[in-house]
């Protein structure tokens, strides 16, 4: 374990303005003349790194049980990382250009060329707002993936957690990108609860939908946070079973 490090501001402004000169390092180079230059190593004395863990990503798939192992892996060798913290994009910045280059390359730059290159090296190698960090950045996406299914687990299975939320984009998005469902904790437990316990939730795209559509519509004005588990857990079980007799019904009307 090392301390983790991050860009100077100048640093990742002059890497976001050469990302066509720097194409040949981003195909098939590396960073490392560069890294020992000043700003490239700017210390965070409260978070730790297992560089090696980032180093061994794995690159083989771009499946979601591989990205469920990848971001519990980036996850664990952040030991320190805040949500706070995690807001910072020139610690992502870093990490995709020297301990994540070779995983962040293989996921995000296999198969492109030219300008196509630079637009997603612009996209998945920077860390320019929380949305760009959490979103698009090719290893902080994966450490608020974890993060997300932290919460959402809640004392139950991480790992279990993660393999729902990470099951297509529909059910990420619900969780990652809308801050409303995470920010209740109670309520994005309950969710996993029911993902677990009714698998037509999750049994694809359109029973998801079908699902978030009936929550929002009936749930918009319950406090959840006053509601004890097994309340929850029923109203919950109500909305399934609500959504799928709405999605039977407009299936038999197709």
């Amino acid at each position: 374990m090392s301390k983790l490090k991050f860009l100077s501001q100048d640093v990742m402004d002059s890497l976001q303005a050469q990302v066509t000169a720097n194409r040949t390092r981003y195909e098939t180079g590396d960073f490392l003349d560069l890294e020992l230059g000043n700003g490239w190593a700017i210390e965070v004395s409260s978070v730790s790194l297992d560089g090696a863990a980032i180093a061994d990503l794995d690159m083989s798939s771009t499946k979601p049980e591989i990205e469920v192992q990848n971001s519990l892996k980036v996850f664990e060798a952040l030991p320190g990382m805040t949500p706070a913290i995690a807001r910072e994009g020139r610690i992502w910045t870093r990490l995709t250009h020297v301990e994540g280059l070779e995983y962040s390359r293989a996921r995000w730059l296999s198969g492109a060329s030219g300008e196509a290159i630079d637009k997603a090296v612009l996209d998945h190698f920077f860390g320019t707002g929380l949305t760009s960090i959490r979103d698009d950045n090719a290893i902080g996406r994966l450490w608020w993936n974890a993060r997300v299914a932290k919460i959402a687990a809640g004392a139950g299975d991480h790992e279990n957690a993660l393999n729902l939320i990470l099951k297509s984009a529909d059910i990420r998005s619900n969780f990652v990108e809308r801050s409303r469902t995470t920010s209740r904790p109670q309520l994005a437990q309950g969710l996993i609860r029911i993902m677990t316990a009714e698998p037509w939730v999750t049994s694809d795209e359109a029973s998801f939908r079908h699902f978030m559509k009936v929550l929002n519509r009936n749930g918009g004005g319950i406090l959840f946070e006053v509601m004890s588990e097994s309340e929850i857990d029923k109203f919950l079980a109500d909305t399934a079973a609500l959504a799928m007799q709405q999605a039977e019904r407009e299936l038999r009307a197709a």
